[in-house]
């Protein structure tokens, strides 16, 4: 089981090839990522799968192991395709079968979930598809085409032409794949949410559901014909019974994973994102990943694979997002062309850089442990999606079996609500790439209204800075409690009038922080971050106009690393600075506090503003104070000046680590996701 060339894939041992030690570490790398996606989704929400449309981090784990697959197959059967005997075809047949049983054993239900101690599998209920199916899917398509189909040979012809019949497969299977998603019709439909054989709480006795279609080519959660082929072929009883599309918006779910009664029908159904039509794409991960192992085995110089391998790289991210800006979705569940590409993409751009590391520069000692998690990569997601870990734990209790570890844990987690409080719905997580909103008049307003406060805050805050450094006696100006009082004042100030149109960030480290925790999507944090850098070159440009002279020869309010103090003092100074402030941000827009402390008004621009002011008070000496790159960029910028540029990554470096922890702190700690994370196991339907 700790063979490498049977992990996920259950390859032929039979192979002469020498072993390369990037693809180990790639596939320790997807491994550690399909573990930290499942554990971290609920600390860090803009990390785990996107609801619908979009892309994060945890929905490029399934492509790296299919593209995995296509290559270590190129590798094991690279002498047989021109000999292709029963053996040598039979052989992946029962390979395949083999981890698709092993896949219903692991996700079918079979082991207890943290909530419940029943044991063994429901046949009604059975989950059918999972991620070990998918990959049993990808693993035979791509074998055949490896084994069986006739390729040129490839002396003085291109890969692309060598292979001309994978590629004739792969189009074949992207032509049905389109024609079904959008060429069927669906029907309206039916189903009971009250039923046994559901995993959601009961709403009435025999609820019935009705969803309204009667459409063509629809890609929402409700009526696409993915999930129509599914509930027809596999029953909707072995269906996912906990699909992610429940976190968008529509839905309105809770903190406690319950759908509303009042949410769209369709938001209570199963749906499965590994099922029978979104297979035949995934299949198609596999035969792009089987080419980039044909360079592997074919070629024996490392510029010439690292060259064919950009170029197959470019050209499916290029026609990928080609494929995105003209309509076609980039979405998992549906696993759609555009998705398919860029995903591709990304794996193949992914294992250039860890062939780069590993095997032309030899650092194996920086990646020992992936390349080891890599060479028992099944033990590992066995382990993992069996639930064992969490059985192991639970295994010990007092005097009943409810009394145990996991379940005294998130029964705290659960605890009644404040007798003063009221219900709360944490809002839906933000996607990671949200092209919808750039087409919205209201984007385009918070991003003037974030370079507008931008403006205001460098023109009222430097302008103080100088006038207090144009004073000539020790009592004139407003001295350095006035300067933290303009900080913190022009924050209250601008929050308070801009939270309602961009949510008030004038500060790309609190933009980050919100990134990390899903608040905002990555179009509209990068975009927010250049209109606060943009902003703040303004205003501190209107302060040189107005105050040439003073500005010129008294620093002009750039930050810089006072005399006697060590950049590393300064950097840890800008991270805990940060953190204060990031942290007040967090905790006065919480909707759980509003919630549950609703009896103590709170207006949330106050304690912000204090944070600053009195972060100020602390780091003006060593630093002036950044804690808010564009305040520092847009004075470097203008001052310009070869010791501010010097010191100036210690502005950007420390805010967003200190952005970083307190978004960690916050989510992790006060929220207690890591106990909801626990939640995450996806062996059990009934978890």
């Amino acid at each position: 089981m700790a063979d490498p060339r049977a992990l996920l894939l259950l390859l032929n041992s039979e192979t002469q090839f020498p072993r390369v030690a990037s693809v180990d570490v790639f596939r320790g790398l997807s491994v550690f990522l399909m573990i930290f996606v499942d554990y971290g989704g609920s600390i860090f929400p803009i990390i785990s799968h996107a609801p619908w449309n979009g892309l994060h981090l945890a929905d490029f784990v399934m492509p790296f192991f299919l593209f995995l697959v296509g290559i270590s197959l190129a590798l094991v059967y690279k002498n047989k395709r021109s000999r292709p005997t029963q053996s040598s075809t039979w052989k992946p047949l029962l390979r395949s079968f083999q981890l698709f049983i092993l896949g219903i054993l692991l996700q079918g239900g079979y082991f207890h979930g943290i909530h419940s101690f029943t044991y063994g599998v429901d046949v009604q209920t059975i989950r059918f598809f999972g991620v070990l199916q998918r990959i049993s899917i990808g693993y035979i398509v791509a074998a055949l085409c490896q084994i069986c189909l006739p390729t040129l040979p490839s002396k003085h012809t291109s890969f692309f032409k060598t292979y001309y019949s994978h590629w004739f497969v792969a189009a074949i299977l992207l032509a049905i794949h389109s024609g079904l998603l959008y060429g069927l019709h669906v029907p309206d439909w039916q189903f009971d949410a009250s039923l046994s054989t559901s995993s959601l709480p009961p709403i009435q006795a025999g609820n019935v559901y009705t969803v309204n279609c009667s459409v063509r080519g629809d890609l929402g959660p409700a009526c696409n014909s993915a999930g129509m082929i599914d509930r027809y072929i596999l029953g909707l009883d072995h269906l996912y019974k906990k699909p992610v599309f429940r976190n968008l918006k529509e839905c309105n779910m809770s903190s406690t994973g319950q759908v509303s009664d009042s949410s769209p029908s369709w938001c209570h159904a199963p749906f499965d994102p590994e099922g029978i039509l979104s297979s035949i794409t995934a299949a198609v991960s596999c035969i792009i990943g089987l080419q980039y192992g044909h360079i592997l085995a074919n070629l024996e110089d490392h510029k010439g694979r690292l060259n064919q391998w950009l170029g197959f790289s470019v050209s499916f991210l290029a026609l990928g997002w080609f494929l995105a800006l003209i309509g076609i979705p980039l979405n998992k569940s549906l696993y759609t062309v555009s998705y398919m590409l860029l995903s591709s993409a990304a794996s193949g751009l992914t294992f250039m850089a860890l062939y780069i590391l590993v095997d032309v520069y030899g650092y194996r000692r920086l990646t020992s442990v992936l390349e080891w998690m890599g060479k028992h990569s099944l033990s590992i997601f066995v382990l993992v999606s069996s639930n064992l870990a969490v059985i192991a734990i639970q295994g010990f209790y007092l005097t009943k079996p409810e009394y145990n570890i996991i379940e005294k844990m998130s029964k705290e987690e659960g605890h009644p609500p404040h007798p003063h409080g009221k219900d709360y719905v944490d809002p839906p997580p933000a996607p990671l790439l949200d092209f919808a909103e750039i087409k919205l008049w209201s984007f385009y307003r918070a991003l003037i209204a974030e370079f507008i406060a931008t403006l205001l805050f460098l023109y009222v805050t430097v302008a103080t800075v100088i006038g207090h450094k144009k004073q000539t006696a020790p009592c004139d100006g407003v001295g350095l409690l006035g300067i933290a009082w303009s900080f913190g004042g022009m924050i209250f100030v601008l929050v308070y009038c801009t939270a309602g149109i961009s949510g008030g960030h004038i500060n790309p480290a609190v933009t980050f922080g919100l990134f990390l925790a899903r608040k905002v999507s990555l179009i509209r944090a990068v975009l927010y971050m250049v209109a606060q850098c943009l902003g703040a070159i303004c205003g501190v440009g209107l302060v040189k106009a107005f105050m040439k002279h003073p500005y010129n020869h008294l620093g002009g309010g750039a930050n810089f690393v006072a005399s006697g103090y060590s950049k590393g003092s300064a950097l840890g100074a800008e991270m805990i600075g940060t953190f204060v402030l990031v942290y007040t941000v967090f905790s006065a827009t919480d909707p759980k506090r509003s919630a549950r402390d609703s009896h103590v008004p709170v207006l949330a621009p106050l304690p912000i503003g204090f944070a600053v002011f009195m972060v100020h008070l602390a780091t003006i000496p060593i630093t002036g104070t950044g804690i808010n790159p564009a305040r520092s960029f847009g004075a470097a910028v203008i001052f310009n000046n070869a010791k501010v540029w010097d010191d100036h990554w210690i502005f950007w470096v420390g805010p967003f680590v200190g952005a970083l922890a307190a978004a960690a702190y916050h989510q992790y700690i006060l929220r207690a996701a890591a106990i909801k994370a626990l939640g995450s196991f996806r062996s059990n339907p009934t978890n």
